[in-house]
């Protein structure tokens, strides 16, 4: 006889080869060599004993029930409901839906025990315990609490506090189930906190195992460091930390970071192909993947497309994705969904498929979690500087200089490109600064001194630098501006008209206007406040003008903090730390433009130069102007009405500003910040940089009519885009409900409700009560790793304490937090059903549910703790605000409320219809329902 089973006290039973058979409760065993009698309570009442082998599972379709395993060393499953039966091998087996996370599992019936249900218990008004209030109070923080760091990471081991908007975000990713989006947030408003959140979600889930994150080379080390330092998570960066050198040894390495333009490169692409499969691809700038209307494909846009099918999950980042080229957005988005390609194509005509794989939030909407506006504003100073009789001589000479080389240029054929090229140069330097011209001009007599030396060297095509080129250090054009290797005259005289030019020079740098006016109405009016000072300009040229000139005038040695393209990310990072700890002024090239932040001591910045690209004023504003900063950002913008550039740059930035006032709110519902919005998207979409290299003619008429057409364009892309993104979902204070609450005070409260319960008591309280000396009883010491082998601890919920008071930081990460939020979840931990008063205003039944939902392979995806508030009246309310609130205090308890039976049915049954209705209404292409599960019922009655 093979051995079988024998069912368990509890297990439900009925007689074989019976026409319906009633059934009966096991409630004793006598068990002897490979038979055995089971003492069986049936429905009438009585009781016998009965053969085993005369019985069979007895369970019906619905049940809820527990599994208690046959060895002693295996944790139960926990409980689960009963979704079908069948008999196999000659054996009736269960299939269980587990409650703990939703995995379905084949089960011997002998080796389940029915127990009671939230249902049953509030049918029967059953509390169970004297504390089922408390009790109920701290199960649903349990299950609240682990299913909110789910969905946002943010109850993780951070060393940062989440804004609203940041939790939002992450929620709403993964709740959607599709983990591919396009994060298009303003400037400062902290994507890279928001992957980090992301990130620790998807960890608790198991699905960040192996991540990708691809950003600009100036980014490396700050993505490194805040994944390390405000969620403890480790990443290796390539090229630095490791190199590839055969396909499989990148099973070494689950976490990467690298540059952009390191991977793009065709040996280093090659080695990324190789790479296993990502879970998750991070795409930071990632307006920077272009892709022509014509088809032709930046390497770095390739780079994107050779990872995309590599990747379960694809995120991009990107403040300004659209910039008024919709060709090029469209081609962002077919790599975050290349499942819509055929839609995307159509997006002018069918704007609201962004809302399937874009957000954004606005700095003019985001609040803090106490629902306060988090961005104080900026305020932006024109500083018109005229120009003086010696300054219009020179630029006038330098005028008649750029025509003679422009035409010079033209009449040499393809080589002559590079003429132009050092021309344009030559008038962005001198928009920069006199200083700048003046070493490039003495840089170019100096090349032309070494003619009839050598072969005379060779004038080869070249393109002007872009952004990028100049993120990465082309902040010094020197050798370029000196006709690279070339030592002959562009044209005839050039040589004479340049030692002129110099001569002139030197008489306007020593009687420089824009310095003056500089220092007279900037400088020395925050030195006097004592107020930091952060000083953008292109070059590296005027960047040692204004260094020199403020040494010798105003600090001395240390007190100046540079940041430029020459530099190590190490000593940019020691730049960076002085200038917010000491040093009261700082002077930084668009090497600084992205990707750094100085907003923690200085909120002041002025613009020596205005770039011939104005949408990097946006970026230079945004590191002072960022999440953290608290007072209003100054920014003053240096307009030298000088030469043809920057006339050009002022009528247009006066016009911009026209335009922004009057596409903003009027009247009473004007606001500064929605003002600051449309500037920023007005600057995104207007190519300055294209009209001033085409003008080469230097004809302010015909140039301005030019700026006025892109305008107009910039306006209808500005439309366009605010079409397209108005149906992209956006920060939302109420988007959350009631859910918004769950905090680390909630941790708190769960804690300090948790331990007496466990027979853990208060040695004593400190730091004001945020840290607590507890003292461990027997059974739980030397059980849990950050406690060692003490049995005196401190602990503490809150993060910044716990660094300084070296108590024992209780979070997630923590296994005897994990383990508190395990025993309140237990069947026997009860709190099933409890009665409490409660913030409302009549009463009414809380029933609280897990909704759960699967992917189309049938995997756990996502799930959602939903309280549903009914009334008597029949309302519902959804995460209803009283909740909170009450969560955070211990409850008391109070008798249930005297009410029949088929009322209880009634009100529970319509929560439970509205919480189908939602498992329904939220269920996707990607998100299939899986299972719905009642957590604990609550009669709340009115206080007082």
């Amino acid at each position: 006889m093979h051995e079988s089973p024998v069912p368990v006290e509890g297990c439900w039973v009925k007689r074989r080869r019976i026409p319906q058979p009633p059934l009966g409760q096991v409630l004793g065993r006598h068990i002897e060599d490979a038979s055995a009698t089971l003492k069986v309570r049936w429905g009438s009442g009585r009781t016998e004993w009965v053969d085993m082998r005369e019985l069979r599972s007895g369970y019906q379709l619905g049940w809820a029930v527990q599994d208690v395993p046959v060895s002693a060393t295996r944790r139960p499953l926990g409980t689960g409901r009963v979704v079908g039966r069948r008999e196999l091998g000659g054996r009736d087996q269960i299939l269980v839906q587990l409650d703990g996370d939703g995995r379905s599992v084949w089960l011997p019936y002998e080796n389940l025990r029915r127990i009671k249900d939230v249902r049953m218990r509030h049918m029967r008004a059953e509390t169970g315990v004297p504390d089922h209030a408390e009790r109920l109070r701290l199960k649903l923080l349990a299950h609240a609490l682990e299913n909110w760091n789910h969905l946002t990471g943010s109850l993780d081991r951070l060393d940062v506090d989440p804004l609203p908007h940041q939790i939002q975000l992450v929620h709403r990713i993964i709740n959607s189930g599709n983990y591919n989006w396009l994060i298009a947030d303003d400037v400062g408003l902290g994507k890279t906190i928001e992957v980090g959140l992301l990130l620790a979600a998807l960890k608790r889930k198991g699905q960040a195992r192996r991540v990708l994150i691809v950003c600009p080379s100036s980014l490396v080390r700050q993505w490194r460091d805040e994944l390390h330092y405000k969620f403890a998570q480790d990443a290796f960066i390539y090229g630095d930390d490791f190199n590839i050198n055969k396909a499989e040894n990148w099973r070494m390495y689950d976490r990467v970071i690298v540059s952009m333009d390191l991977a793009k490169r065709e040996n280093h692409m090659h080695k990324f192909s190789q790479a296993d499969s990502w879970d998750i691809v991070v795409f930071d700038e990632g307006h920077k993947l272009t892709r022509y209307s014509s088809g032709e494909r930046a390497d770095r846009y390739k780079l994107a497309e050779m990872l995309r099918p590599m990747a379960d999950s694809f995120i991009l980042l990107s403040g300004t994705p659209h910039q008024g080229y919709t060709d090029r957005f469209v081609a962002i988005l077919e790599l975050v969904r290349p499942d819509l390609r055929a839609r995307i194509r159509t997006i002018e005509a069918n704007p609201e498929i962004v809302s399937e794989m874009i957000l954004r939030n606005r700095k003019n909407e985001v609040t803090d979690a106490d629902g306060e506006l988090i961005f104080k504003g900026q305020v932006v100073h024109r500083v018109p500087i005229s120009p003086s009789d010696g300054t219009k001589h020179f630029q006038h000479l330098l005028d008649n200089y750029l025509r003679n080389g422009y035409r010079a240029g033209e009449e040499r054929g393809a080589a002559g490109r590079a003429i132009g090229f050092v021309m344009t140069t030559y008038r962005k330097l001198s928009s920069s600064s006199i200083a700048a011209i003046e070493r490039a001009l003495r840089l170019r007599l100096q090349r032309l001194s070494q003619e009839g030396t050598g072969d005379g060297g060779q004038l080869s095509e070249t393109n002007d630098l872009t952004a990028d080129d100049l993120a990465e250090g082309g902040d010094n054009q020197d050798d370029l501006a000196s006709g690279g290797t070339f030592r002959q005259e562009f044209f005839a005289h050039e040589r004479e008209m340049i030692k002129e030019l110099l001569g002139y020079a030197v008489q306007v740098r020593q009687n420089d206007e824009k310095l003056a006016v500089f220092m007279r109405e900037v400088v020395a009016p925050l030195v006097k406040q004592d107020k930091k000072l952060l000083v953008f300009t292109e070059y590296r040229a005027t960047q040692d003008y204004l260094r020199e000139y403020l040494e010798d005038n105003f600090f001395g040695q240390g007190e100046i903090s540079l940041i430029n393209g020459s530099m190590t990310l190490n000593e940019k990072l020691e730049s960076i730390e002085s200038f917010n700890l000491s040093a009261p002024f700082m002077i930084s090239t668009e090497a600084g433009g992205e990707g750094i932040n100085l907003h923690e001591a200085c909120h002041v910045m002025v613009n020596y130069d205005l770039p011939w690209n104005p949408a990097r004023l946006i970026q230079r504003i945004g590191r002072l102007y960022r999440y953290g900063q608290k007072n209003t950002v100054i920014v003053f913008n240096l307009h030298a009405l000088d030469s043809f550039d920057n006339k050009i740059i002022d009528v247009a930035m006066q016009r911009v500003n026209e335009i922004a006032r009057a596409m903003s709110p009027v009247g009473e519902e004007y606001d500064e910040r929605f003002y600051t919005d449309v500037l920023g998207d007005m600057l995104d979409n207007f190519d300055l940089a294209e009209i001033l290299k085409s003008a080469t003619s230097m004809r302010i008429d015909r140039t301005t009519e030019q700026v006025e057409t892109a305008l107009r364009h910039a306006m209808d892309a500005k439309r366009l885009q605010d079409e397209i993104f108005a149906h992209v979902t956006g920060y939302d204070p109420n988007a959350l409900g009631g859910t918004i609450g769950f905090t680390m005070q909630h941790v708190d409260a769960f804690v300090k409700g948790m331990l007496p319960i466990i027979g853990i008591e208060y040695e004593g309280n400190l730091y004001a009560g945020a840290v607590h000396e507890v003292r461990l009883p027997e059974h739980l010491r030397e059980q849990f790793p950050e406690f060692g082998r003490r049995t005196v601890v401190r602990i503490t919920t809150d993060r910044r304490i716990a660094q300084r008071s070296r108590a024992v930081l209780l979070d997630f990460e923590s296994p005897f937090f994990q383990y508190l939020i395990d025993q309140a979840k237990l069947q026997s931990f009860d709190g099933l059903y409890g009665a409490a008063r409660c913030a409302v205003a009549a009463s009414g039944l809380l029933l609280a549910f897990i909704l759960r939902w699967q992917n189309d392979q049938g995997e756990s995806l996502t799930e959602e703790f939903v309280p549903l508030f009914a009334t008597g009246d029949g309302q519902i309310d959804d995460n209803p605000k009283f909740l909170a609130e009450w969560l955070l205090s211990p409850a008391e308890s109070t008798p249930p409320p005297d009410r029949s039976e088929e009322d209880r049915r009634g009100v529970y049954d319509r929560l439970v219809s509205e919480a189908n209705r939602r498992l329904k209404m939220e269920s996707t292409r990607f998100k299939h329902p899986n299972g719905l599960v009642e957590i604990a019922a609550l009669d709340c009655r009115p206080r007082g």
